[in-house]
């Protein structure tokens, strides 16, 4: 086993970790590889969905523009508003954020975002132009610039630690 494995499978073993995750169980359901248990092989999936989510929720303009474009919001959108902008379950999720990122390896997190936005089926096409925002986000991030008022706090410190020339060799196609 990979240390990268053994250590996502010791963050799996937090005993709050699938409580948190249980919130968003019914919203995530087709959209990792398992959606069940969230194992350590859904964590690139869950990193990217949740920070796609969040953007949503926070940037109305962007929300708007993907609901004109793909006929509606995620599910998960949806449970991370329904409380309005300030719902505790978008807090939730970024919290959740913060606590698989160290478990994220950023070529895997790349990968998984050429991915969704590749793909054309309707559950993906609906993060569509959050993936975009994420990748501009990273783009900036690791070339030395602010990200865009929405980008969620735990996107920027995954994007700015160690990870950051990986990220920057991803994107820049080194």
């Amino acid at each position: 086993m990979s240390d990268a494995k053994l250590f996502r499978r010791i963050a799996r073993l937090d005993e709050e970790f699938p409580g948190q995750l249980a919130a968003f169980k019914p919203a995530l359901k087709g959209l990792v590889p398992d959606d069940i248990n969230f194992t350590e092989d859904s964590y690139d999936e869950l990193f990217v969905l949740l920070a796609a989510a969040l953007y949503y929720a926070r940037d109305a303009r962007l929300r708007k523009a993907s609901a004109n474009k793909s006929g509606g919001n995620p599910k998960l959108v949806s449970v991370l508003m329904d409380e309005g902008v300030k719902d505790k379950d978008a807090v939730l999720a970024e919290r959740i954020l913060d606590r698989i990122a160290p478990y994220a390896p950023p070529k895997v997190v790349i990968a998984t975002l050429a991915t969704m936005h590749a793909s054309q089926s309707h559950e993906f096409r609906e993060y569509h132009g959050a993936i975009q925002r994420i990748v501009a986000d990273l783009y900036r991030i690791v070339s030395g610039f602010e990200p865009a008022e929405f980008c969620p706090k735990a996107l920027v410190r995954w994007a700015s630690g160690p990870n950051r020339p990986t990220i920057y060799a991803a994107l820049a196609g080194d």
